[in-house]
């Protein structure tokens, strides 16, 4: 498996937004270059093959102007479809951190033995001050092994899980 695969799964199997079918839908749909918003690529994905009728889209509450494909609607539970132009965008937002955290911190070990005792770890810094789970991450600085790249099981429902981890590095660990 791939860490897209993985940060897919964990974003549809937690959030509950899309079934597990779409899975495969959001690792593709993870733009590895970050160059574009996780809206923007969820909102192509939902324009691409034949669209719902307009029949279908009011009892959704869509705009007759709005875009939901056959194969995006598929993909929604029922939860999801309290939102439905949201839930893909949802989704892939989650994954989409993840998969950052994790090139994060691969970039992080890759520099690590250059600096030598100037590395001090990786910083874990709390965006979504919402979720009381991700909060607990505020501040703490672990190893590689030991990085929250996984959101925490116990985020709040909705939870885009938009922390972000970074290399600390002690400029001054070396002097005397």
């Amino acid at each position: 498996m791939t860490i897209e695969h993985d940060a897919a799964r964990e974003a549809v199997m937690t959030l509950g937004l899309l079934t597990p079918d779409a899975i495969p839908t959001i690792a593709r749909l993870i733009n590895a270059n970050f160059n574009e918003h996780p809206r923007a690529v969820a909102t192509r994905y939902r324009k691409e093959g034949d669209q719902i009728d307009d029949a279908a889209k009011k009892t959704l509450g869509i705009r007759k102007n709005g875009f939901l494909s056959k194969a995006s609607y598929s993909e929604i539970t029922n939860l999801g479809l309290a939102s439905p132009l949201t839930a893909h965008e949802t989704t892939l937002l989650r994954a989409t951190f993840t998969v950052a955290r994790h090139n994060r911190v691969a970039q992080g070990e890759a520099t690590r033995e250059h600096l030598g005792t100037k590395f001090a770890g990786y910083l874990h810094e709390t965006l979504h001050r919402e979720c009381s789970a991700c909060n607990e991450l505020n501040g703490a600085i672990t190893d590689a092994a030991g990085a929250a790249i996984m959101p925490p099981a116990t985020c709040v429902p909705g939870c885009f899980a938009n922390y972000d981890i970074r290399a600390k590095i002690d400029w001054l660990a070396d002097i005397d």
